[in-house]
């Protein structure tokens, strides 16, 4: 039975139906997936509001202050409030390359920014197929240098063959940054995702990560920086913060990065229901789902 619009959505997400899956159920078969990244990206982008005016990106772009970086590269811009912190935080001269595989998120990033007056652009290169076996993402070869404050780029960092030459070629980035990814609901339905056993938005985040840590040991200069903004338990005992420590070591363990520091504050949901933060899985096998903080 199909719920009502303002009914609980069936896939147990706890937002309304008009929220979840309506548009994506009733989008054509071959207007699905974007209608899933269009869902996302509106839901996000409340949440993300709810973030910066709580100075949650702005705490995060702060962390990065001492190392004073002039060029960033963003993995996972989402609505671009994340990237408007970075600049009222570091200064309005930092360059940033951003990437999303959302192609919504990235038209909302390129608006959250031209409101503040941002020149930013967007570069849509990637083409979406349904195959027997799901959503197949296609990109076309990507060029630099692209002169403009802020390149919102349309690429997949776990499936992209033209991202890591093009960025060596635009030079050596200052920092790499990746803060509280999420993910649209036909994701999983991505041959690439589904290669890789993604089952979860949790195993999706460190999926992410993973490709992004190694991504950044490519493209960052000698002493620059990753920094990994995520939501977990709030590691204010040995054991919790050994354990985001040890998740943080294991995915560096396959790169010269290296784990330096670890800092967190306590997460406040915004209570609009648009897209709950879930936890990012540890190492511990410890269950604290109690305690939900960005870390």
């Amino acid at each position: 039975m199909v719920p009502g619009r303002n009914d609980d959505c069936w896939c147990g997400s706890r937002r309304k139906y008009k929220h979840c899956h309506y548009q994506i159920d009733t989008a054509p078969q071959d207007q699905k997936y974007a209608a899933s990244q269009a869902v996302y990206a509106r839901n996000w982008k409340g949440t993300a509001q709810h973030h910066f005016d709580g100075r949650i990106y702005h705490w995060l772009a702060e962390q990065l202050a001492d190392a004073k970086p002039k060029r960033v590269l963003d993995v996972g811009c989402g609505s671009g409030h994340g990237l408007l912190a970075l600049r009222e935080v570091l200064g309005s001269d930092v360059q940033i390359v951003a990437i999303d595989e959302n192609r919504a998120c990235l038209q909302e990033a390129r608006e959250t920014l031209g409101r503040s007056g941002v020149d930013a652009q967007v570069i849509n290169r990637m083409a979406v197929s349904r195959t027997p076996d799901g959503y197949n993402h296609v990109a076309e070869p990507l060029a630099f240098p692209l002169d403009v404050a802020c390149s919102l780029i349309e690429s997949d960092v776990c499936n992209d063959p033209y991202l890591l030459p093009a960025l060596r070629v635009s030079g050596p980035f200052d920092a790499v940054t990746i803060w509280l990814t999420g993910v649209h609901m036909l994701r999983q339905e991505n041959v690439n995702v589904q290669a890789h056993g993604i089952d979860s938005d949790g195993a999706h985040r460190l999926y992410v990560q993973n490709a992004t840590y190694e991504l950044a040991d490519s493209v960052l200069r000698p002493g620059g920086v990753l920094q990994v903004g995520d939501r977990g338990v709030a590691p204010d005992s040995p054991l919790l913060r050994a354990d985001v420590l040890q998740a943080h070591e294991q995915q560096a363990s396959v790169t010269s990065l290296r784990v330096r520091s670890l800092t967190h504050r306590l997460y406040d949901e915004p209570n609009t229901g648009r897209t709950p933060m879930g936890l990012t899985p540890g190492t511990s096998g410890c269950d604290f789902s109690w305690n939900e903080d960005p870390v």
